[in-house]
């Protein structure tokens, strides 16, 4: 087990690693991440000691008005599954980060720890290939989602 100084030490390691990787295989670009104009979403990179995620979080404090931004995403779901691939996760109810439940579309790569430094080329390389796929949804959905959101208010 690491300390909390230990374990902060490599999460930064870790972030550090995923710059210079993405300089080293020329990935020049800046990740949309919380720049999403869709309220209560972010996009996100994830890692801890059993999975990497790349994922749509939707975490609105009211479970009632996730679920609405949840359900204007699931209706592009075989859209955006034919742009992202089938391996392209839904999940309504997603507890795997943090202690309370928030609505993920998301990656997922099991068996893979952000504490075990070898692990971390796979997950870097999972990040850059995975991303790109779920900005470009974003960006093809945005303005969609945005105005059915804005009807449903």
């Amino acid at each position: 087990m690491w300390s909390k100084n230990e374990a902060k030490e490599l999460r930064e390691n870790f972030w550090n690693g995923f710059k210079r990787y993405c300089a080293q295989h020329h990935i020049y670009r800046k990740w949309v991440l919380t720049g999403v104009k869709i309220r209560s979403t972010q996009l996100k990179f994830y890692a801890d000691e059993e999975k990497a995620l790349v994922l749509f979080q939707i975490d609105h404090k009211n479970d009632f008005r996730r679920y609405e931004v949840y359900e204007c995403f699931q209706s592009y779901r075989k859209l955006m599954a034919a742009d992202c691939g089938d391996d392209l996760q839904w999940c309504e109810d997603y507890t795997g980060i943090g202690d309370r439940p928030v609505s993920a579309i998301y990656f997922e790569l099991p068996g893979v720890n952000l504490y075990r430094s070898e692990d971390w080329d796979k997950i870097y390389a999972f990040f850059a290939g995975k991303m790109p796929l779920l900005e470009e949804a974003y960006w093809e959905y945005r303005d969609l989602i945005t105005e059915r959101l804005k009807a449903v208010r």
